[in-house]
């Protein structure tokens, strides 16, 4: 299987603070970021403790405070935080000051699993428990991004478009730009049937036949390959594609993992602030 559009990177660190769990990577050194574990938070159920997501049948203010907790241990604030839209579309969002804290302190006017912005202090927040959340920062611009990406989103090229977006409305450097792909269910464990591997071919084109391996009648699919194939393309330097390397499957006792829960979970945060 080819690996060569992604770094495997040992960058990624767990980091703690009291009862919240999260990891950085130190390529992203440069920029307040984290992907969040299910620790650190007040939620309980199906959702304890550290659940980031509306909907997941947790009290509001549950969520509220797991934000809180979040942003103070990180130094972001929480009045600014912006949230994408988990529709699994390809739609790509500008965060002006005009829509700073959109889905958290106000109604979400998008339908965008990706949101990037040049504006200092306002976290970018996009959601996960398998599918693959990317967060994107380029020094030389000061430009951050985030694009959540699950099969759907994947075949429609989204982080492409997440760099496209940032090149043509904020002036990201592509050759300086670094991705850093989140905690997310890995090839071994992303069985699917037919339906999945012919989507990403019909969209994507012939380049993701060594990115899907066929057990039987199934199909393993590697998404982080196949996004790392598309940061390549969209003019990201190799040493700058890096892969968490973690599964949230195999290690479903950290992170929610939608097929490990059968869907009862939380949601953790892929978080990242200018």
């Amino acid at each position: 299987m080819p690996r060569e559009v992604t770094i495997m990177e040992q960058s990624m660190r767990r980091e703690q603070r009291g009862d919240l769990v999260y990891y950085t990577c130190a390529r992203l050194a440069g920029v307040r970021h984290a992907f969040t574990t299910k620790s650190g938070g007040v939620s309980s159920g199906d959702c304890a403790s550290l659940n980031l997501g509306w909907g997941r049948g947790d009290a509001p203010e549950n969520v509220t405070r797991n934000y809180h907790i979040l942003t103070d241990a990180l130094g972001m604030p929480f009045s600014r935080v912006t949230l994408t839209h988990q529709v699994h579309r390809d739609e790509v969002s500008v965060v002006t000051e005009d829509t700073v804290g959109m889905g958290l302190h106000r109604p979400m006017a998008w339908d965008s699993d990706a949101i990037v912005t040049a504006l200092p202090n306002v976290p970018l927040a996009g959601f996960y428990a398998d599918c693959v959340v990317t967060l994107l920062y380029d020094p030389i611009t000061h430009t951050a991004g985030v694009c959540h990406t699950g099969w759907r989103g994947t075949a429609m090229g989204l982080l492409g478009k997440t760099v496209d977006t940032m090149a043509s409305a904020l002036g990201t450097k592509r050759d300086s730009l670094i991705a850093v792909m989140g905690p997310s269910i890995r090839q071994e464990c992303f069985e699917t049937d037919a339906d999945v591997p012919d989507a990403m071919e019909t969209q994507l084109g012939a380049c993701v036949r060594p990115f899907v391996q066929t057990r039987g009648e199934k199909f393993h699919v590697d998404l982080q390959g196949i996004n790392g194939m598309l940061l390549a393309q969209a003019g990201l330097a190799q040493e700058n594609i890096v892969d968490s390397d973690l599964c949230t499957m195999c290690h479903s006792e950290e992170f929610w993992s939608h097929r490990a829960t059968h869907g009862k979970r939380g949601v953790q945060a892929g978080i990242l602030c200018l």
